[in-house]
């Protein structure tokens, strides 16, 4: 999975990509929103569903902003091996987080 950081270079990224957002950090005096392009090849297969899965994905990250963690949980379930398994290990590391928070 590829990392973009840069709100300009995401922005051209959208254009002909598949880009998702990650996770906000707070960093110093500023906030960076960590973003991932995923591959074409990756995608492929899933086409038809893709637009279902976007939406799903951001639903996941309002959920994780609102610290609504039984949400994450539920809708991680849903999106783990989409989008060619490239966000699994994001899922999983958020999961992760989530069950040793409690």
């Amino acid at each position: 999975m590829q990392i973009v950081w840069d709100p300009e270079v995401i922005e051209q990224l959208r254009k002909s990509q598949t880009v998702l957002e990650l996770e906000t950090f707070q960093v110093e005096d500023r906030t960076l929103t960590a973003y991932c392009v995923v591959p074409a090849e990756k995608i492929f297969s899933e086409m038809a569903q893709l637009n279902n899965y976007i939406d799903l994905h951001k639903g996941f990250i309002v959920a994780l902003n609102k610290k609504n963690y039984k949400l994450c949980e539920d809708i991680a379930e849903h999106l783990k091996g989409k989008f060619g398994g490239e966000l699994d290990s994001f899922y999983n590391e958020i999961l992760r987080r989530i069950a040793s928070a409690k």
